[in-house]
């Protein structure tokens, strides 16, 4: 996987997701409580996301979500953001047997706070679809869980 940073636009994306996120954090989050990812743990969450999805099982995919997530799907129109729609989405995605694999990435993570946005390709009914993808998550109760998951398809 590629790992090097691609594009003004992707750390402009980044440094408005550090701000929105250093501005609603907790007072609770002092440094001794801090828990920041690094890019492997960051690389083994995607793979975790795409092993569930792969068993085919949508309940496993949407567990990786926080309660009150929002699923922003890159092969639907629908802003999935309870944890029933999430799971509906991925039941009916997954009737596609997808896959999914990233190309390019930049990750960042802060106190109690990750992300890893990129370019990834998703495979689905034997189709790829490139797409832009966001992945946030927030470390609690001593796991990261997927906050934000925003994709949507390549401009052509």
């Amino acid at each position: 996987m590629n790992t090097k940073p691609f594009g003004s636009g992707f750390a402009i994306l980044a440094l408005a997701i550090s701000a929105v996120a250093c501005s609603s954090g907790s007072s609770a989050d002092t440094e001794d409580n801090c828990v920041r990812a690094t890019d492997s743990e960051l690389d083994a969450l995607f793979t975790s996301w795409n092993d569930a999805l792969e068993t085919g099982d949508a309940s496993r995919v949407a567990a990786l979500y926080r309660p009150d997530a929002i699923l922003l799907p890159t092969l639907s129109v629908p802003v999935a953001d309870t944890p029933q729609e999430i799971t509906e989405y991925f039941v009916n995605l997954i009737k596609a047997d997808p896959t999914a694999r990233m190309e390019e990435s930049v990750k960042y993570s802060d106190c109690n706070l990750a992300y890893n946005v990129g370019r990834w390709v998703i495979n689905a009914n034997g189709q790829d679809v490139a797409a832009r993808v966001t992945w946030v998550y927030r470390y609690e109760d001593g796991k990261w869980m997927i906050a934000n998951h925003h994709s949507s398809v390549n401009p052509s």
